[in-house]
């Protein structure tokens, strides 16, 4: 018996031969003709070389061979089920799913607390596990199912994705309250003179801003006075609380700091370009029950468009 040659097909007709003692019955469940069964059944008896039923007056009975497959079939056929109907169904009340999201420290302050009080009650026992890694990094690991969601601002990627606007984001600058140069709000004559902390994670993204700050400096005839460059946003909110120094960083990380620490939070006294952040994910997944449940989550958490799609 070599199982590459069997059509798993007829495990179906075996089973519900089993279970109904009957050709004509088995036929009218799997909604075929009794032929089509009979035939089955034939081209089973020829892969097992065993009659595998017998007629008698209590209808098809197994052999001895059968009774023998008969529970690893079942077994079969319903684990079988449960992973189609699990990727077709979900409930998040009941699932133990674990979700991995590709995300930044930014990221991760503005959008996990949110998404983790909502599951609290929306989805008790669902596992969530944030990673980083570059973008080339990340897109292997989606393609290859080890992350199921990004999140952030992805100029990169490869086709074979598929993207959703989120919001539109922009930059802010935040202060110490009692900044002793700034009062009602920052000119920009404040900002050229103040000394400045510069956060600049490895996304792309804020090297972009950076850019843009340089220039501003630049066209006014000033030199930067930069005191610290800062990789990461852990302690950046209690740094500009305990100095005078100013730095900039995207309006929801700003505001996010802002119940923690003593900032001051301000809009930039010149014009910087805006950027959206998005989640992204890998069109293996894009039908996925399960998948769907957390984008559509994460969508009506954070989405500011109209007529989002999923």
């Amino acid at each position: 018996m070599n199982l590459l040659t069997l059509d798993l097909n007829l495990l179906l007709v075996f089973d519900a031969i089993l279970r109904t003692k009957s050709t004509t019955l088995a036929a009218e469940e799997l909604s075929l003709t009794q032929s089509a069964v009979s035939n089955a059944l034939r081209r089973l008896r020829i892969a097992f070389d065993d009659p595998l039923f017998v007629k008698t007056r209590d209808g098809m009975l197994p052999t001895v061979l059968a009774k023998e497959l008969a529970d690893h079939v079942h077994a079969g056929l319903a684990s079988f089920r449960q992973a189609v109907e699990t990727r077709s169904h979900f409930d998040p009340l009941t699932s133990d799913r674990s979700f991995t999201i590709y995300i930044s420290d930014i990221g991760q302050i503005v959008f996990m607390p949110r998404l983790i009080s909502h599951c609290a009650s929306a989805a008790p026992n669902i596992r969530i596990a944030t990673v980083d890694a570059s973008p080339k990094e990340a897109q292997h690991a989606m393609s290859a199912g080890e992350i199921d969601l990004a999140i952030g601002l992805f100029m990169s990627f490869d086709p074979g994705f598929h993207q959703q606007r989120l919001f539109r984001e922009y930059y802010v600058v935040i202060a110490r309250d009692g900044h002793p140069a700034i009062s009602a709000g920052l000119p920009l004559g404040i900002f050229l003179d103040a000394r400045h902390a510069v956060y600049r994670p490895t996304a792309g993204s804020h090297a972009m801003f950076e850019e843009a700050v340089e220039r501003i400096f630049e066209a006014n005839g000033c030199v930067r006075q930069v005191a610290v460059r800062l990789a990461h946003s852990l302690g950046l909110s209690q740094i500009i609380a305990a100095s005078d120094l100013l730095v900039c960083v995207p309006s929801r990380l700003a505001h996010a700091f802002n119940g923690y620490a003593n900032i001051r939070v301000f809009p930039l006294p010149f014009d910087a370009p805006a950027f959206d952040i998005s989640q992204l994910w890998h069109r293996r997944c894009h039908r996925d029950a399960g998948h769907r449940w957390l984008r559509h989550t994460v969508a009506s958490l954070f989405d500011q468009t109209v007529g989002a799609h999923s």
